[in-house]
């Protein structure tokens, strides 16, 4: 076996020598050597090669990655199962999944108002998860459904400026995940560029699931995931990695999407400025 391949590496080099420049044939030689060790203990060792395997360690060193450690950060990890103690980590990936929970202010509580904010990344943990304090007097803590009351948010709460900051701080650049992520951005008080917001609300396909309609993220769930959330006080970690789920299955699809309509932008914007120069 182990002849034969010798032997077809060598047939290719040599077809390819007249081809090659000089300056190249060491890395084509490293590439064909590591290939042919790979076949060689993958025909040996009955196990499948895998040469890329999901990034552990440093915190620092998984902050900033390229565009191929994106694929592979959404591709290589399986989707999450829905967890009953979510785990939490410092590293902070590319792509996030925010959601908030909001208390009322105002006549009849109906002026939101920030409460808590999480942040998990695309492995599922949580990186952030912080209970604010109201900017404004709380009329309603709409406690079936936050979870939340005055006595907890007065003693674990932290300034409304410090978690704002924080949370602009670190999803700066980033991808955000969310479902009708407007208004969280709204109780955030910032806005994030629209290019780089995955709104679950908002996909296409899932409102045609939903026969048009805003789809809620319960329905989506069930829907899509095939299990259920929300069942009582709402949990806006749990919520993030919902969020997190619907888009890492449809992520390949919804990807795609995003880059045809971009290019179809960006070529009628070149009509647009062509037609604007031939006129002057």
């Amino acid at each position: 076996l182990l002849y034969t391949i010798k032997f077809e590496l060598f047939y290719c080099m040599a077809k390819r020598k007249r081809k090659t420049p000089a300056a190249s044939k060491d890395a084509i030689g490293a590439r064909n050597w590591n290939r042919l060790y790979a076949e060689l203990s993958s025909k040996t060792s009955n196990q499948k090669y895998s040469p890329h395997k999901a990034k552990t360690g440093d915190a620092s060193k998984m902050i900033l990655q390229s565009d191929k450690d994106l694929e592979r950060e959404t591709d290589e990890c399986e989707l999450i199962s829905k967890p009953s103690c979510p785990q939490t980590s410092e590293i902070i990936t590319q792509r996030v999944a925010l959601d908030c929970e909001m208390v009322g202010s105002g006549p009849s509580g109906a002026t939101n108002q920030l409460a808590r904010v999480s942040i998990v990344n695309v492995h599922g943990h949580t990186v952030y998860d912080q209970i604010v304090l109201p900017r404004e007097n709380v009329t309603d803590y709409r406690h079936s459904i936050t979870g939340l009351d005055k006595e907890t948010i007065s003693t674990k709460g932290r300034a409304f400026k410090e978690v704002q900051k924080e949370v602009a701080d670190m999803i700066d650049g980033r991808i955000i995940i969310g479902h009708d992520i407007k208004h969280d951005f709204s109780c955030l008080g910032f806005s994030h560029p629209k290019s780089l917001i995955r709104d679950t609300a908002k996909y296409k396909p899932f409102r045609v699931a939903s026969k048009g309609k805003t789809p809620s993220l319960k329905k989506l769930c069930q829907l899509m995931l095939n299990y259920d959330i929300q069942n009582g006080v709402h949990n806006s970690v749990e919520d993030a990695i919902a969020t997190l789920q619907l888009y890492k299955k449809h992520r390949a699809a919804w990807e795609r999407s995003i880059k045809k309509h971009r290019k179809k932008y960006n070529e009628k914007n070149a009509i647009e400025e062509s037609d604007t120069k031939n006129q002057v």
